[in-house]
């Protein structure tokens, strides 16, 4: 596959905690990539386990940003796109392996497509490569994220570009004109769910998200959450209020309403039955109280609102 020479500049940002045992395979995808970004940062969230030593004595061409603790996946992310200036800033996990072309084709799809303001790649699972890790989220009937094709496996309908809600930013592509309009990833998010309230965000400025089927990446799924036991329950229920909250239009919300009451009422039935029940309230709780802080963002949100509410209830599912 030929790829063509662009103009556009791109930065390549990872986030990393205690993933040293992922990064030889990450960086040396990103080495071989036919179109190298111009500069690649690894935002280091507090690692004990040697990953700064190990990229400098490995990757020197890697710029390494170092805090001092774990301060989550958007706080890091956001430090990676302040040091950079690049225009397009590519976003991937540690635990991550790109094929050759991955971000040539990233970087071709969207400066093809000025409606779209971000991209997502087709993800494999690592361990089973015909099987679709994912190819773009969208949201569920009753507004919880839902990543596309998780599960499936790969074919013909995984094989043609079109537009999605949103995607995963453990492989994405964005603009950085769309972050200098509404923002970067929400640090009072934490981790979790910050990729999703960013694509809602971006869908109601009127950026698109572009599914690139030719650009593939290759996942370890779940290979950080892992290490953290309840923590990703407690935030996901925690963080989906605060999505709600923040950027959905008041009309989608009487519209939506019995349909999100009966879907978190799935999922905290699902939570229970897993094990994970506690954590899960704990979240829902802390989401509450998260009410107020979020109106005051939907303000600034809705400010620059572009498209009808019917659009937004359009991205969630049937």
């Amino acid at each position: 596959m030929e790829i063509t020479a662009s103009v556009a500049t791109v930065a390549l940002i990872i986030p990393n905690w205690n993933g040293t045992k992922h990064l030889d395979v990450c960086l040396a995808s990103i080495a071989a990539q036919s179109t190298r970004p111009d500069r690649t940062f690894l935002v280091d969230n507090g690692s004990s386990d040697g990953s700064v030593a190990f990229v400098a004595g490995n990757f020197p061409w890697v710029k390494c940003i170092t805090l001092p603790r774990n301060v989550g996946f958007a706080a890091a992310v956001n430090r990676g796109i302040e040091a950079s200036d690049e225009d397009f800033l590519a976003l991937l996990n540690n635990d991550t392996e790109l094929d050759v072309h991955w971000l040539g084709e990233m970087v071709r799809e969207l400066e093809s497509d000025a409606s779209a303001g971000m991209a997502a790649c087709k993800m494999l699972r690592f361990d089973e490569r015909t099987t679709i890790d994912a190819a773009g989220d969208t949201l569920t009937r009753g507004g919880s994220p839902l990543t596309l094709g998780a599960g499936e496996q790969d074919g013909e309908k995984f094989n043609h570009r079109r537009y999605v809600p949103g995607t995963c930013a453990g492989a994405a592509l964005y603009r950085r004109k769309m972050f200098s309009r509404i923002g970067l990833f929400d640090e009072d998010f934490v981790s979790y769910y910050e990729d999703v309230d960013l694509s809602l965000r971006a869908q109601l400025a009127g950026y698109r998200c572009l599914y690139v089927p030719t650009a593939v990446c290759y996942h370890k799924r779940g290979a950080t959450s892992a290490l953290l036991k309840d923590f990703p329950v407690r935030m996901q229920e925690r963080n989906l209020t605060a999505l709600h909250v923040k950027n959905l239009p008041v009309s989608v919300v009487l519209m939506k309403a019995p349909s999100i009451l009966i879907g978190r009422a799935r999922r905290l039935w699902r939570e229970l039955l897993a094990g994970v029940g506690p954590a899960a309230l704990v979240g829902l709780l802390q989401g509450v109280v998260l009410i107020p802080h979020m109106l005051r963002k939907r303000k600034g949100i809705h400010r620059f609102r572009s498209v009808p509410a019917d659009y937004i209830a359009s991205l969630f599912g049937s």
